[in-house]
């Protein structure tokens, strides 16, 4: 159950992640920038130990892993400045859902499984009644519409990322060398995909007014903590995905943070009202759909 301690590790870090822009209000394509680009200078001389991957596919999946890096950051960056980190990350909670049903899709053996079984079935048809249910009481105002409409690049994104994680960490000869290339190539073009981004918005914003700086001394305290708890997030999420049975279940976990957001939110006396009820009876529902394919119950994946 290692990948169990490394998910909440990985949930704790995404909450700290959510809630770093709330508070800073930086340029979302900015942060992606230096945290793409940062992590991955901080990790380059890991490549001197690691032979290159020989596999084109495996050069393929680290590419679109840093593209997805690039839409994630940049919009939940961009997301927890605008609406804040509980909304965000009460809706980014649907990468649960995504990302389980993605795996069954890959991996179709045991859903396939599931359908003969009419009692698990059923339940499973009941809990996403619920969780429908719910997800659309969240979006009852303006505000927490274009909140969702926001975030569902990100929530795509993350979804598609925690399957390719998995991929990188299991085909990788080593752990090590899953890590090494992740932290550097993945990173790298997410940091990329930031700055040509980054690039056309300042453009457009040019005419207008003089866009924000990617440097300035006040920035660099808020980029070496950036680097620093995103690093350990990637390693945390890698480490569990690696040896997870699904990589919804570790996406389950993130779960804890909304949790988190939310406390600390509260004990620092910050605003967190949008969607809260219907947003904690969604995550009840996926909590239920996490113990239906983690339980007893035959549903292995």
């Amino acid at each position: 159950m290692l990948w169990v301690i490394n998910g909440l590790i990985y949930g704790f870090f995404t909450a700290i992640y959510m809630l770093f822009n709330q508070h800073y209000k930086i340029n979302g394509y900015i942060l992606g920038i230096w945290r793409g680009f940062g992590i991955c200078i901080l990790f380059l001389p890991c490549l001197l130990f690691y032979p290159l991957p020989t596999t084109p596919y495996y050069w393929l999946m680290l590419i679109l892993q840093g593209l997805c890096i690039g839409i994630y950051d940049s919009h939940i960056f961009f997301a927890s400045a605008k609406f804040g980190a509980g909304p965000t990350s009460r809706f980014m909670s649907v990468v649960v859902l995504l990302t389980t049903f993605a795996w069954w899709l890959i991996t179709p053996q045991q859903f396939i499984g599931l359908l003969s079984q009419g009692n698990l079935l059923i339940t499973l048809i009941l809990i996403l009644c619920g969780f429908s249910f719910c997800y659309w009481q969240m979006l009852d105002s303006y505000i927490s519409r274009a909140a969702a409409i926001y975030t569902l690049p990100a929530v795509l994104a993350l979804a598609a990322m925690s399957i390719i994680t998995k991929y990188l960490a299991v085909e990788a000869h080593s752990l090590g060398q899953g890590l090494s290339y992740y932290l550097t190539v993945a990173t790298f073009i997410s940091g990329l995909y930031n700055l040509i981004l980054y690039r056309r918005q300042a453009t457009k914003i040019r005419r207008i007014k003089a866009p924000q700086p990617l440097f300035s001394k006040q920035m660099l305290r808020p980029i070496i903590l950036l680097v620093g708890f995103s690093s350990m997030l990637i390693v945390a999420k890698t480490m569990a995905l690696r040896i997870a049975p699904n990589p919804g279940y570790v996406t389950a976990l993130l779960l804890i943070a909304p949790l988190f957001i939310y406390a600390l939110n509260r004990n620092y006396k910050i605003a967190d009202n949008i969607s809260v009820k219907a947003g904690f009876a969604m995550i009840f529902f996926l909590v239920l759909l996490v113990f239906l394919v983690n339980g007893n119950f035959g549903v292995d994946e």
